[in-house]
């Protein structure tokens, strides 16, 4: 088993998002092929507060997914590549079983717990959880596929 553990300016090399939708902090540890786990801390001054929701902030899922998917762009990345290569990109594809057990709010540090289900060609599928303080608050599966950028066509 290979560990690996990464800051976040590590993070920030690999991953293709940026702020405001840069969502993992920190990876704790990291077994390619296999298995990830990483941070999100979530603080208060975070943009998507500012609507979700202004007297009671709680992390929309759409964003819970998205964290656990950017932990996952980096598993990937660092097992085999994808998506990291010039011109590819990874596209989430499915969501199933996606279940939201509790609220995430500001203060909480969020542990994403990433596992490989099936690596095939250029497709992958992942069971996600994440936790707070040891407390399941989402879990699911998700369906990623490698994409290449299409230019426009001199015709359109």
């Amino acid at each position: 088993m290979t560990t690996v553990a990464m800051t976040f300016e590590e993070v920030r090399a690999t991953l293709k998002q940026r702020f405001p939708m840069l969502m993992v902090d920190r990876v704790i540890s990291l077994d390619p092929g296999k298995r990830i786990r990483a941070i999100k801390n979530v603080t208060g001054n975070e943009i998507q507060f500012l609507g979700h929701f202004p007297e009671h902030a709680v992390l929309p899922g759409t964003l819970i997914v998205e964290a656990v998917g950017q932990a996952a762009s980096i598993l990937f990345a660092k097992s085999m590549g994808s998506g990291t290569r010039a011109g590819e990109f990874l596209v989430l594809g499915s969501i199933n079983e996606m279940r939201f057990l509790k609220p995430v709010v500001p203060g909480d540090q969020m542990e994403m717990d990433v596992q490989v289900l099936k690596f095939i060609d250029d497709f992958a599928v992942v069971e996600v959880s994440a936790t707070v303080s040891g407390i399941e608050v989402a879990k699911g599966k998700l369906g990623f596929a490698r994409r290449g950028f299409q230019k426009p066509s001199a015709e359109t």
